[in-house]
């Protein structure tokens, strides 16, 4: 059976075992699924690059812990519904999507310790101003390098800590 036949899953979490391989595709298309976690595994490849796209009712995304690469494709917006999005300890690379800037309902964002790049605006960080509900942003061991932008005091009035030692 594949995963994504399961059309009215709403939790996949499958975080802390000895996962090897790549995270099958059709995990990305579970249109009920809400919460996704499967960090702390062993698992290398890629995300789909129209990411988001077919998960609109994503509200939780954990997949730290892994050996992921790639990007974070712009189209992870569509998971407009998205509050906690870690992605920690992986291989990603590459800029900071602005687009997350459109995730109206984010909390909680953890890029920490990948290959990720910026302009030298740090731009993502002001796109993030638009996230009113934002508490927690980490991007810190990232190779970024600028001017940490005044925006930052444009960030949400609930934010609590910002770590970003690059």
């Amino acid at each position: 059976m594949v995963l994504g036949n399961l059309n009215k899953l709403q939790l996949l979490v499958l975080s802390g075992n000895e996962l090897t391989g790549s995270v099958p595709d059709s995990i990305f298309n579970m249109s009920a699924l809400q919460i996704l976690m499967f960090g702390q595994n062993k698992l290398s490849s890629t995300l789909p690059s129209d990411l988001g796209r077919g998960t609109p009712n994503l509200e939780k995304f954990l997949c730290g812990g892994n050996n992921l690469s790639g990007f974070i494709s712009n189209s992870i917006s569509k998971s407009s519904k998205l509050r906690i999005f870690e992605f920690v300890v992986n291989s990603f690379s590459g800029p900071i999507p602005k687009s997350l800037g459109d995730l109206e309902n984010l909390e909680f964002l953890n890029l920490e310790r990948n290959n990720f790049i910026s302009d030298l605006s740090l731009s993502f960080l002001t796109s993030l101003t638009n996230c009113r509900k934002l508490r927690v942003l980490r991007f810190g061991v990232n190779p970024l390098d600028g001017v940490l932008p005044a925006s930052v005091g444009n960030l949400s009035k609930y934010l609590k800590k910002i770590e970003g030692d690059c």
